[in-house]
Parts: structure tokens; sequence; C-alpha cells
């Protein structure tokens, strides 16, 4: 990775700790000006409530916003645990356990 991509993933780990994520269960780096975003998203300080779908989609809206002003991030590749995103809308991902099998 070079010098551009390292500031880029600086840059996402900064909204994503203003925003209260948990970045050391993230993955975070940069290809081309894409940024991929693997691994368990948990929020600390308390200031998000995991427990509220609303609230977390929320949240993963505004990092969307501050991570595309300003940056030179072409598009963001979200591959978490709980989360996934369609068609422009996050969905919260049905796990084995919840239904189940």
């Amino acid at each position: 990775m070079g010098a551009k991509g390292w500031e880029i993933n600086n840059k996402v780990k900064g909204a994503l700790t203003r925003n209260w994520v948990d970045v050391i269960r993230l993955m975070i780096s940069t290809v081309k000006d894409v940024v991929v975003i693997k691994g368990d998203l948990k929020f600390k300080g308390g200031k998000v409530s995991s427990d509220s779908d609303t609230a977390v989609i929320d949240v993963l809206k505004k990092i969307e916003r501050e991570l595309r002003q300003g940056t030179d991030v072409k598009n963001i590749k979200w591959e978490l645990t709980q989360w996934e995103k369609k068609g422009g809308k996050w969905y919260k991902k049905k796990l084995k356990h919840d239904s189940g099998a």
C-alpha cells in the first residue's frame, strides 16, 4: 500500500473512531481508492446502542457521508459480520442461530 492508501486508511479510522466504532475489531484496507471495511461492527463508550437497528444504520450512513466528503474515496465496500448493504439500504444479517437452524 502506498502513502495515499495509508492516508485514506487513517482518515477512515478517524471517522470510525469519531462515531464510537471499535476499530480494533475491523480490518481496513484501501486499493485504488476503494476502501474495504471488514469485521465485527461494535461500538464503545455507550454512545450508540448496538441493540437499536435504527441507531446503527444512522451511524453507518453518517460514516459513509463523512468518508465521501473531502477524501479520495471512490467507493466503500463493507464486509461486516452482522450488517450488509443491498441496493443502497442497510440490513441486519440473519444469523443461523436466529432462524432456529
